[in-house]
C-alpha cells in the first residue's frame, strides 16, 4: 500500500534550518540580484541668478519630475523658457510640448533660446498675393503642439491600445502626451535618438482625456484617471530610474500645471491642480508662483507721453515641495522679457535694457519715462 501525501508539518520538520552564524546576507543578495545601483550625482539645469538668490536652488534638477504652478501671468513661462535655454547650453535635447498653443518665439529669443526662423511663401488672405514670412522654426529642440500631437497620434485608440484606420476624435488628448514621451524614450533606448531628453510640457490641464472626448462631454473624473494611468510609469519609473549609474542617459520631466481655486471647502479657499493631484503627488519638486486666492502679482509698467508698456510682473515664489534637497525658501521675483530678475536688481535691469524699453514705447528719448507698479 502506497504512502499517502506528506503532511505540512512533516515537510517543515524535514528542512534543516540554516544557522544565522553560517548565513551570509550579502551573498544572498548577490545571488538574488538584489544589490542596489547607485544614483548619479545630483546635477541641475541652471536658471537665472535671481532664481538661486530667492529660492536657494540652482534651477531645475536633472533626472527628476518637477512642476511649476500658479495663476496665469505669474512668470511660469519665463521659467520654462530659461529651462529650454539651459538644456540647449548643456547639450540636452529639450522636447517642448505646447498644448496651451501660445508659445512665444519672440520671448524665447529674448531669453536666449537658440533657433532659426524658416521663411516661406504664403497667400495673403486679404490681397490674395504671395508674401514671404516666417512659417516655422528650427533648432536644437523637438516641438509638439496640439496639432502635431494629433497628427502623429490621433489614430490611436487609447482605450484598447491599438491603431485605428480612421481617428475616433478630431483633437489631441491627455494620453497623446504620455504616448509621445514613451515613444521618444523608446527611440532613445533603441539608439535612434542619441541625446539626453528633457520633456517640457506647458501645460497640464489644457487637454481632455480620450474617454472624455469620446463621451462628447468633459468629465473631470475621466481626465484625472487618464493622468494617473497614462503617466504613472513615466513619473514613478522611467524618469527617476534614468538617474541610475548604469543608465546611459539621464532624462527629465518638467510641467507647467494650471490651477483653480476651490471655494467649496470649509474655511479659506484652497488652490487645486487642474487634472487632479496624481502628478502633484509624484513630483519631487513643486514651485508655486503668485498668491493662493489671487494671482498676487504687481505689473511692472513704463509710461512715456501717455503710452503705457507693461514689461513684466513682480510675483511671489515659493518652493512648495522639495524631495530633491529639502530646501523650501520663498520670496518675490520679477519676470521680465529677458528672464528672471531679483527685485533688488530691477533698476539695473532697466538700465541695461533701456534701448529695448524705448523701442516698446516707440521713442528714443529716455527723459520723462515713469516706471511704476500696479498691484492686481
Amino acid at each position: 500500500m502506497g504512502r499517502g501525501p506528506s503532511k505540512k508539518n512533516d515537510i517543515l520538520s524535514s528542512k534543516t534550518p540554516i544557522d544565522k552564524k553560517d548565513f551570509n546576507l550579502k551573498s544572498f543578495k548577490n545571488t538574488e540580484n538584489l544589490t542596489q545601483i547607485k544614483d548619479k550625482d545630483l546635477n541641475w539645469f541652471n536658471l537665472s541668478d535671481a532664481f538661486y538668490e530667492i529660492t536657494k536652488l540652482p534651477g531645475i534638477p536633472k533626472g527628476y519630475f518637477t512642476i511649476v504652478r500658479g495663476f496665469p501671468n505669474t512668470g511660469k513661462s519665463t521659467i520654462k523658457l530659461e529651462l529650454i535655454k539651459s538644456c540647449q547650453e548643456n547639450g540636452v535635447l529639450p522636447v517642448i510640448i505646447e498644448t496651451e498653443n501660445n508659445f512665444s518665439w519672440e520671448h524665447a529669443k529674448l531669453i536666449g533660446v537658440e533657433f532659426e526662423d524658416i521663411y516661406g511663401d504664403v497667400v495673403d488672405e486679404e490681397t490674395g498675393e504671395l508674401i514671404n514670412k516666417v512659417i516655422d522654426h528650427d533648432g536644437f529642440f523637438l516641438y509638439f503642439d496640439s496639432d502635431t500631437l494629433y497628427r502623429k497620434y490621433g489614430h490611436i485608440d487609447h482605450s484598447n491600445g491599438k491603431e485605428l484606420t480612421k481617428p475616433s476624435r478630431d483633437v489631441a488628448c491627455i494620453e497623446d502626451v504620455a504616448y509621445c514621451i514613451n515613444d521618444l524614450l523608446k527611440k532613445q533606448m533603441d539608439g535612434e535618438l542619441p541625446y539626453e531628453l528633457c520633456f517640457i510640457w506647458d501645460s497640464v490641464g489644457t487637454l481632455s482625456s480620450y474617454k472624455s472626448l469620446l463621451s462628447k462631454v468633459g468629465n473631470n473624473m475621466f481626465d484625472a484617471g487618464a493622468y494617473s494611468s497614462a503617466f504613472s510609469s513615466i513619473v514613478n519609473d522611467k524618469i527617476p530610474s534614468s538617474r541610475k549609474e548604469t543608465r546611459q542617459y539621464t532624462n527629465t520631466f518638467f510641467c507647467v500645471n494650471k490651477i483653480w481655486k476651490n471655494s467649496m471647502v470649509y474655511g479659506a479657499a484652497v488652490v487645486e491642480n487642474k487634472g487632479g493631484n496624481t502628478l502633484g503627488y509624484a513630483a519631487r519638486l513643486v514651485i508655486h508662483l503668485g498668491g493662493v486666492e489671487t494671482p498676487g502679482v504687481s505689473k511692472l509698467k513704463a509710461t512715456k507721453g501717455g503710452k503705457n508698456y507693461y514689461y513684466g510682473v513682480e510675483t511671489k515664489i515659493r518652493v512648495e515641495k522639495n524631495h530633491v534637497n529639502n530646501l523650501t525658501y520663498e520670496g518675490t521675483i520679477c519676470s521680465v522679457p529677458h528672464g528672471l530678475v531679483n527685485p533688488s536688481k530691477l533698476e539695473q535691469y532697466k538700465k541695461e535694457h533701456m534701448k529695448y524699453l524705448l523701442e516698446q514705447l516707440e521713442t528714443t528719448d529716455e527723459s520723462d519715462i515713469n516706471f511704476s507698479q500696479e498691484t492686481e
